[in-house]
């Protein structure tokens, strides 16, 4: 951390600047990022690309049972 009086960088742990003596502020805690509505919204546009894909390829007529297979 600097010192916000003499710019002088300091340790986290240090409560006082070793150059002027004067008080450091405490250092604040890194802020977890929230995951946006922009970010889900991208994740459901993907998901919804894929299940498109697989329903053009014909995955539902891969995963459906043939008559006659089953007896």
């Amino acid at each position: 951390m600097d010192c916000p009086n003499c710019h002088t960088y300091n340790p986290d742990e240090r409560t006082v600047c070793w150059r002027c003596d004067k008080p450091l502020p405490r250092p604040q805690p890194p802020k977890k990022k929230q995951a946006s509505s922009q970010q889900w919204l991208y994740i459901l546009i993907a998901v919804m690309v894929i299940l498109m894909l697989a329903n053009m390829c014909g995955l539902p007529q891969l995963l459906t049972p043939k008559p006659g297979l089953i007896p």
